[in-house]
């Protein structure tokens, strides 16, 4: 059954859906998922929610405010701290229903949101299990990668575009969008290895290729780093990486792996950053891994 839901996070009203198992299937546990930089829900998401759901999870997929389904403005503006307290006020709605116990409850994040689910474990010590798919472990390296892949001229019409938007946005003016995903060959991207362009290709209809600019003033982008939580973290992690992905760093994912020792499994996929949300075996693979890992890890 799925089921739309609603909730409030500070003044803003979070929207998603809940998928709920057959009864005789039913564990009693719960995962939340949410998407990366700039994703909806309707971004590949809703396989996996019901892939869980069928495995006997009660599994919550949201849209961040300002995105997708869910109400708050600006809209397409990222910040850190507001889509970790949606986070933390979508953990609390799957933790009150009757039929999940709120002590089992798992997270599931991809890219951005990979670094989002790491860090909400960090900080609740309730959250047995995390699946971080694709993740942005280090937001510097990662940059680094997405310059390489950019290269020299698009990167710097980028910081261009971020630097003009900037003094626009500092005198009151209005904010003029950035592209996410390398799909207007003349603007140069956020995402800047082309095998970005798959975004748009997945994208489900809510999804819009434009970020606010104030993302890059106001979002405090660099309290994204789980690399700075390796000795402080409790909770076990499975990591799933594209080999071939080019939009986020797999050294900062294998650093993070060794240091955090037996808490974190990696595992390798044969496809890049956007693989493993496509329909194709690599994703029903991820799925059944994540599956069996959740099982491992939330069932009494």
């Amino acid at each position: 059954m799925i089921t739309p839901l609603e909730f409030k996070s500070s003044r803003h009203i979070c929207r998603g859906r809940l998928y709920e198992p057959k009864t005789k299937a039913a564990n009693g546990a719960g995962v939340v998922l949410a998407h990366g930089l700039g994703g909806t829900m309707d971004c590949g998401l809703f396989d996996y929610a019901q892939a869980f759901a069928d495995a006997g999870f009660h599994a919550l997929v949201f849209d961040y405010r300002g995105f997708g389904e869910s109400e708050g403005a600006p809209r397409q503006f990222i910040s850190v701290p507001r889509q970790r307290e949606d986070w933390r006020n979508a953990i609390h709605f799957l933790r009150s229903h009757g039929n999940v116990d709120a002590e089992r409850i798992g997270l599931w994040g991809i890219s951005f949101s990979g670094g989002h689910v790491i860090h909400l474990a960090h900080s609740d010590p309730k959250i047995r299990a995390v699946v971080a798919q694709v993740p942005l472990i280090d937001p510097v390296l990662s940059a680094n990668v997405g310059n390489h892949q950019r290269g020299g001229a698009q990167s710097q019409a980028l910081m261009k575009a971020i630097v003009q938007r900037a003094k626009t946005r500092w005198f009151g003016g209005k904010a003029e969008m950035l592209q996410i995903a390398p799909v207007k060959t003349a603007e140069p991207a956020v995402l800047g290895s082309p095998e970005a362009r798959a975004y748009a290709d997945l994208a489900g209809p809510t999804w819009k290729n434009e970020l606010h600019p104030d993302s890059f003033l106001k979002g405090a982008f660099e309290r994204n780093n789980p690399s700075l939580l390796t000795d402080a973290l409790r909770t076990p992690m499975l990591l799933q990486i594209g080999k071939k992905d080019k939009i986020v760093s797999n050294e900062a994912a294998h650093n993070f792996a060794r240091r955090c020792g037996p808490l974190v499994r990696l595992t390798g996929y044969e496809g890049d950053h956007f693989t493993l949300l496509q329909d194709n075996a690599l994703r029903l693979a991820a799925m059944s891994e994540a599956i069996d890992f959740y099982k491992a890890k939330l069932i009494l």
